[in-house]
């Protein structure tokens, strides 16, 4: 991949990610060319690797748009990332993870600290550190990259409507209670702790885009 056109896409990518770009806002690539000072051939090729990722969409008469968010879509994503996490602490329940354990402790100290001086901040980047880390004890590095395909697209949503501070505090509560069992090799309750995590999770993201935007993102055409 050329370094324009990677440098092109994670332009793009970032403004999308980060809301610069909304969901069904068309994109330009003459305008784009303009914006980012350079020829329109990086900018397609930016913009057809995002249609790949499912960030933007094609349609003829259209050009190309950013995708909109659909309610079935972040469902079926929370039940991707679950089965994929657990997969994850299952393999890692099989081998020597005691340097990776304490990683994962010095990560949560830090993150009780910042809970703890009113710091959390809406993308909550500490919640996909822990969450990574997790992952990263089963050595399973395509397992691992999905799950950063999928973070970053939950920060995308996070950046829609801040998280509360009440659902901060219960997550890390549940972060120290998977990594205390995993410690104590009680895998299948870390397995059951992390599985309701992300219900929760996956409940007060959807809960919070239609509280706060009352559907204006969501895709027209739910099945």
């Amino acid at each position: 991949m050329g370094d324009t056109k990677v440098k092109v896409y994670q332009i793009l990518k970032g403004k999308i990610i980060r809301l610069e770009l909304k969901p069904s806002e068309i994109l330009s690539d003459r305008k784009l060319s303009e914006e980012l000072n350079v020829s329109r051939t990086p900018i397609r090729e930016a913009l057809n690797l995002l249609v790949k990722e499912n960030y933007v969409r094609h349609s003829p008469g259209r050009g190309f748009q950013v995708n909109e968010i659909s309610l079935r879509g972040i469902m079926d994503m929370y039940e991707v990332r679950k089965a994929l996490e657990v997969a994850a602490l299952k393999e890692a329940a099989q081998l020597d993870v005691t340097k990776h354990v304490e990683r994962v402790g010095k990560l949560l100290t830090a993150h009780k600290k910042i809970v703890k001086h009113l710091r959390p901040h809406g993308k909550f980047l500490e919640d996909a550190d822990f969450h990574k880390a997790l992952a990263t004890m089963s050595g399973n590095t395509y397992l691992l990259e999905i799950l950063e395909s999928i973070y970053s697209r939950i920060e995308m949503l996070r950046n829609i409507e801040e998280i509360s501070r009440k659902r901060i505090e219960a997550a890390l509560d549940q972060h120290l209670q998977i990594y205390d069992l995993f410690k104590k090799e009680l895998f299948p309750d870390a397995e059951e702790v992390l599985c309701k995590h992300i219900q929760d999770a996956k409940d007060d993201i959807i809960n919070r885009m239609k509280n706060r935007f009352e559907m204006i993102y969501f895709a027209k055409r739910e099945h």
